[in-house]
């Protein structure tokens, strides 16, 4: 698989701000890109962008390689974008860095979010069968 060399960019990044990318790679993986910061002010920016940016994708990797800082807010949206790609039967794969690595070995030491190491990691996941997403299940 190729990555798609007309990926969008986004706005330069200024201090405390985030700036998101999104490329095709494959018919059905996309690639959502984050560099910047990931604090309380902006988290939901993050989820907001891949809902609007999900449409028709079967398999999301999310690369959080180039944060700077990852807030424990954004754990909260990681599992928020988690639960909506489970919903809506998208596969995800998260590329850690260092920051998200951080908050992940304190909010989710289980490692119950699917995260990968590099990007060929993630790929290779994502190409995988899908794993069982969540589901509701009503009470007795």
């Amino acid at each position: 698989m190729s990555i798609a060399p007309n990926a969008t960019r986004g706005a330069p990044i200024r201090p405390h701000e985030a700036s998101f990318t999104s490329c095709p790679i494959g018919t059905s993986t996309t690639l959502h890109g984050v560099a910047g910061e990931i604090d309380a002010a902006n988290a939901s920016d993050l989820s907001d962008y891949v809902d609007a940016n999900l449409e028709d994708a079967g398999k999301l990797i999310l690369d959080l390689r180039e944060l700077t800082f990852f807030g424990t807010q954004g754990f909260s949206v990681l599992h928020r974008i988690n639960v909506t790609c489970s919903r809506r039967g998208v596969t995800l794969v998260v590329v850690s860095g260092s920051e998200v690595d951080r908050i992940l070995r304190i909010c989710d030491p289980a490692g119950g979010l699917p995260v990968a190491r590099s990007l060929e990691a993630a790929i290779n996941a994502a190409a995988s069968p899908p794993p069982t997403h969540l589901r509701l299940v009503p009470r007795g």
